[in-house]
């Protein structure tokens, strides 16, 4: 037995016998250990699969009527497979503890079995080779999700969220059906190994497609679901979800596109536009939250604009015959993927950590854990370095190639093409402005300055099973900012589905001058922090208290709150931002007092259209459910009907050929 099916029958086995364990230390033991092996298992496959041409393992007969149910384990599956690989595993030793701290023991074990079905579900996914094990798997990962976004069972916005979520990604699992059958009917067959490329694109099939998969990866503005979906998970769930989720959709973009057949001309500025609007929109949404995880929600699509731009471009180079394009932004794409997934999973095992000793996900309720927790907080800290990418870290590898690759096209491409990338450049600058502002404010909120409520000034430590996976995870983020072109080189089997072979080196070439320039930056910062420590060691230390403006004692309440840090740029951005405001002033005394101040950014997608959207849906089904009353005589005319339509079908004329 390979060691694909090994790992997928070790996930599937401990999501069978989690439910009946009840112990914490059983579910830790059972959960952490067969998510470990599991994780090896597929790293080891999917590393042997990077370099290597496609291999087929058939698990059943194939004489089913829909073809055999295989799995295909080739570079391009390979790459999505190596993150869930590790930051699954990661993400369930976290949980354990996390889960027992956070509520009911009697959930455990329920919760990490869903957890395992999830990763299993995510697994076959991105490892299918038939249409219609990829459906059963992408609805068994939506419905594992779903449970647990409404793990806490008592709070009532994690059920609207679910729900939220629940109704948005049928809709996208409508849109793969349809696509689906649309693929089989022109191939006859549903192995995905048998479609063939058209010679000319479909307009329909890729308009399906950016639905069904641009929901699940978060593509503005299909994002409906993400903003509170995130939030309302317990933490390791949001973190899986956040880095490991959302790139299953852009697995089905990387999988699907190529045998769409050669792109329309409005395909990759349709992506390129939609990814700009999701960069922008995103970090300023992220700006204005003082929830901190659903600022995170907020930076996820922000980076999924920027994979979005990517793809985007590397169809633009196959549209305009410009391979190194097509190979630039597709690496591009796949390495901002892993940077993210990396840095992301930090932040929200980090926040989760930070969110359960405060009781509060407000950033007003947080501060000062830089200096009580060194470890937990130096990590979270290098995650907002990271996601705001800062050169020697991970994150800027991948949109330093991405703007190499936009400023390629604007030197070989006409005039029209030349606006449009000039334009994509700018607006990504722009919104890498905003990160670094919004990942400036999350730490020093959170992380710095005094503890601003009871709760983050006495709240536990985290344990050992929470700080290991920060500590990885951070030290991933500074060993893969060493080697982006290692890693881009390790891509090339991949990226040879998009690009011709004389083009796939052009990324490395690009990455290598950015490994020597983090190396040098590391060595700097390691110089600088070794004199500073000699200098404190050596120095005469005297203590004096703080000036506090003639204030006796300096109170939590003086500090900047997460508001008025990012007011000077969402006050510029209002027409964008929509924020609403609500304040009330006390009597007209000598000093007014201010009695209430509320403000809140609503997402104008989710309030005005969305939202909408599901209410027509759900009066809908109202009125259909009045006329499914159990009454004899209203179902006798529903079969006569049926039977009438039926006979109707026979005596249809049928076109033969």
């Amino acid at each position: 037995m390979s060691a694909l099916a090994q790992s997928l029958l070790i996930l599937g086995a401990a999501a069978l016998l989690l439910p009946a364990v009840r112990s914490r230390r059983a579910v830790a033991f059972v959960s952490g250990g067969s998510a470990l092996a599991a994780g090896w298992l597929l790293t080891l496959s999917a590393l042997r699969s990077l370099g290597q041409p496609a291999g087929v393992l058939t698990l059943a007969s194939p004489n089913l009527v829909f073809g055999r149910l295989a799995l295909r384990l080739d570079p391009l599956a390979a790459v999505f497979l190596l993150p869930l690989a590790v930051i699954g595993p990661l993400c369930a030793i976290y949980g354990v503890t996390y889960l027992g701290r956070h509520g009911s023991e009697q959930r455990l074990g329920p919760s990490m079995a869903l957890f395992h079905l999830l990763l299993l579900s995510m697994a076959l996914v991105v490892v299918a080779d038939n249409l219609i094990l990829l459906l059963m798997a992408w609805e068994l990962m939506t419905l594992s999700s779903w449970a647990l976004v409404v793990t806490d069972t008592t709070d009532a916005a994690a059920h609207r969220a679910g729900l939220q979520y629940l109704v948005a990604a049928h809709m996208a699992t409508a849109s793969l059906l349809l696509m689906f059958l649309m693929m089989a009917s022109a191939s006859g067959s549903y192995e995905i190994a048998a479609q063939q490329a058209r010679a000319t694109g479909s307009g329909v099939l890729f308009a399906l497609a950016l639905i069904g998969f641009g929901t699940k990866a978060g593509i503005v503005p299909l994002h409906v679901w993400l903003p509170d979906a995130h939030p309302a998970a317990p933490s390791h769930v949001s973190a899986l979800m956040s880095a490991v989720l959302i790139t299953m959709g852009f697995y089905g973009l990387a999988r699907f596109l190529p045998l769409l057949g050669s792109p329309a001309w409005w395909w990759p500025y349709l992506l390129m536009g939609l990814g700009c609007l999701g960069a922008v929109g995103g970090m300023a949404f992220a700006l204005a939250q003082s929830d901190v995880k659903r600022a995170l929600a907020y930076s996820t699509i922000e980076n999924a604009g920027i994979v979005t731009v990517a793809i985007g471009a590397g169809l633009l180079g196959t549209r305009t015959n410009q391979p190194v394009l097509a190979a630039l932004g597709w690496t591009a794409a796949l390495l901002h993927l892993w940077n993210h997934a990396m840095a992301k999973a930090l932040l929200f095992l980090g926040f989760g950590a930070i969110v359960q000793a405060a009781g509060s996900r407000n950033l007003d309720a947080q501060g000062g854990y830089l200096s009580r927790w060194p470890v937990t907080g130096g990590a979270v800290l290098l995650g907002c370095a990271a996601l705001a990418s800062m050169p020697g870290l991970n994150v800027f590898p991948g949109e330093w190639l991405l703007f190499r690759g936009l400023l390629f096209g604007t030197v070989r491409l006409d005039d029209a093409a030349r606006l449009a990338l000039l334009g994509v450049i700018g607006t990504l600058a722009f919104a890498s402005a905003l990160a670094v502002a919004c990942f400036a404010r999350v730490a020093g909120i959170a992380l710095l300055g005094r503890p601003r409520s009871p709760g983050a000034a006495d709240g536990y430590r985290p344990g050992a099973t929470m700080v290991l996976p920060l500590v990885i995870l951070a030290a991933a983020c500074v060993f893969f900012a060493l080697l982006p072109a290692r890693v881009a080189s390790g891509f090339e089997s991949a990226i040879s589905l998009f690009a011709p072979a004389p083009a796939l080196s052009a990324a490395p070439g690009e990455l290598r001058p950015v490994a020597g320039f983090a190396m040098l930056l590391m060595t700097l910062l390691a110089g600088v922090l070794g004199l500073g420590r000699l200098a404190r060691m050596r120095s005469v230390r005297r203590s004096a208290m703080t000036w506090s403006c003639g204030h006796p004692a300096v109170a939590p309440t003086m500090q900047y709150t997460a508001t008025s840090f990012s007011e000077p740029i969402t006050g510029a951005l209002q027409t964008l931002l929509g924020t609403q405001v609500r304040r009330h002033i006390g009597p007209d005394r000598t000093h007014p007092r201010l009695d209430h101040w509320q403000s809140e950014t609503p997402d104008p997608l989710l309030e005005d259209v969305y939202r909408k959207l599901f209410g027509w849906l759900s009066r809908g089904g109202e009125r259909i459910r009045e006329y499914h009353q159990p009454r004899v005589s209203r179902s006798l005319v529903y079969i006569v009907l049926t039977v009438l339509f039926l006979l109707g079908l026979l005596f249809m004329p049928i076109a033969r050929r």
